[in-house]
């Protein structure tokens, strides 16, 4: 062997040994995350093997109905079927192909907020610590599993965080991007619509000077309003009005359902069928009136000229004029139960069995749900054992306690709005992002129709996120570029 041979051997044998020892730093600084990503990936396994090839829960047979009209419903955006249930139909009938998919967007989720916290200066264990609902959660398990839009709209809500606050402050194309993100979600759960205030106060509040802060702004809200407009227009072609449903009266109705006392009540004649006759305290669950029951809204008869979302809508807005003080704590009350201490049944609501597995172990189809297995795949929901088991009791203690995620709340808030060390960080107007964009998710559906426990998914992804990043500002951490520094331009 020739010197300059040896030299040119000995300088490879060092620079792979300083690639391994990069490798093994990145593995050892990543290892509680790496470690808790397998385990939720095994969770999920154990899901699909548990229960074949989907469960039909709730509102899943009217996302599919898409695939047989390919129309905007008049009832809910059908973003997710568009953007994910009808892409997978062209490659396979088969629902488990939704599943997996799915939970595998509900991996990816855990990902982008724990990329998004580490490059927020949050200790590894820490972040790890906030992406444990995403993916060891129960409900979010049985949600991916299903034909459901909550998997999608959380993945979709969680990148457009990510790219608004990808640096300190933002840029114009991330503004864009993240515009476009955040307004696509609103396609897969109305609900979203209010997050375009979110992050128009982001900008301003994480810019330096009036320009750096007016102009990704604008773009921002823009952004947000390009794929909301064109879904707008897509619903205008199809039923001859601007809107992204028609739901708003019927929810608005069921709203009044828990409150409303139609003695003192001014309204038509032909309204009155639309009062509970139940007295307060002993009523339905919302979704019974606005739904199933044969006696309210469905046999509503509106005059000519009137259809019956606007009389329902005329129903509701009268309700809450009249009774603004049992309106506003209807909405505290919805607000609070996130919080509560265990995933049960308060007051009229009656749904939380619906999302615990032991519902489906050894479920037979029902009218509801054998045709649309029938329509899309043929194959029946079946139950194996042992897993299908484990994952019923798992449902009953798999979950983060509701006090545990007000904490996150208030956590989150102190370290938002400058508690202690918190008052000099650099991070505050991201804490208050992922805070405030958990906040609006929890609270919309309480103002606008009920409460479902469902509706904690986002909840469960950004009131954590945004804790972890408080807690760190507040030991007076929290500095931006612990993964990579982000530009303060």
């Amino acid at each position: 062997m020739t010197p300059a041979t040896a030299i040119r051997e000995e300088l490879a044998d060092a620079s792979t040994r300083r690639e391994r020892g990069r490798h093994g730093r990145w593995i050892a600084e990543h290892r509680p995350f790496l470690i808790a990503l397998a385990l939720g990936a095994v969770v999920r396994v154990v899901v699909s093997l548990a229960f074949t090839p989907a469960l039909m829960v709730s509102d899943g047979p009217r996302y599919l109905s898409f695939l047989d009209t390919f129309e905007p419903a008049q009832d809910r955006v059908v973003g997710y079927s568009l953007l994910l249930l009808y892409p997978l139909s062209l490659i396979t009938e088969s629902l488990l192909a939704v599943t997996v998919t799915q939970h595998l967007l509900g991996l990816a989720t855990a990902v982008l907020l724990y990329v998004l916290l580490r490059r927020w200066g949050v200790a590894p264990f820490l972040a790890t610590l906030a992406t444990l609902p995403v993916l060891f959660d129960g409900m979010t398990l049985l949600l991916e599993h299903s034909m459901l839009s909550d998997t999608l709209f959380v993945l979709v809500v969680t990148a457009g965080i990510v790219v608004l606050g990808w640096r300190r402050r933002p840029t114009l194309p991330l503004a864009l991007a993240a515009g476009l993100l955040l307004g696509t979600s609103v396609t897969v759960r109305q609900v979203g619509l209010p997050l375009v205030l979110a992050g128009v106060a982001f900008c301003v509040v994480a810019g330096r000077g009036w320009r750096v802060r007016l102009a990704p702004a604008a773009v921002f809200a823009l952004a947000f309003m390009v794929p909301v407009g064109a879904y707008a227009t897509w619903y205008h072609h199809e039923h001859g009005i601007y809107g992204l449903s028609e739901i708003g009266g019927q929810a608005a109705y069921m709203r009044t359902t828990s409150f409303v006392d139609c003695s003192g009540l001014s309204v038509p004649n032909y309204q009155r069928v639309l009062c509970p006759p139940e007295p307060r305290g002993q009523r339905e669950d919302p979704t019974f009136y606005g739904w199933d029951d044969a006696g309210t809204a469905a046999h509503l008869t509106s005059p000519p000229g009137t259809t019956s979302a606007e009389a329902m809508r005329a129903f509701a807005d009268e309700a809450m004029r009249d009774q603004p003080v049992d309106y506003a704590l209807v909405v505290l009350r919805d607000f609070a139960l996130n919080f509560d201490l265990w995933r049960g049944d308060r007051f009229e609501f009656d749904t939380s069995h619906k999302w615990r597995f032991n519902l489906y172990v050894d479920r037979e189809p029902d009218s509801w749900t054998r045709p649309a297995f029938e329509a899309h795949g043929g194959e029946q929901l079946s139950t194996h054992q042992p897993y299908a088991t484990a994952l019923a009791v798992y449902s009953w203690v798999g979950y983060i306690p509701g006090p545990v995620l007000l904490g996150c709340l208030v956590l989150g808030l102190m370290g938002g709005f400058g508690w202690g060390r918190a008052r000099g960080s650099e991070v505050r107007a991201m804490c208050l992002l992922l805070i405030a964009s958990g906040v609006i998710l929890l609270l919309v559906p309480a103002v606008t129709t009920q409460f479902v426990w469902r509706y904690q998914l986002p909840g469960l992804a950004l009131l954590p996120a945004g804790a972890a990043l408080a807690f760190s500002a507040l030991r007076g951490g929290g500095v931006a570029g612990t993964v990579a520094t982000p530009s303060t331009d």
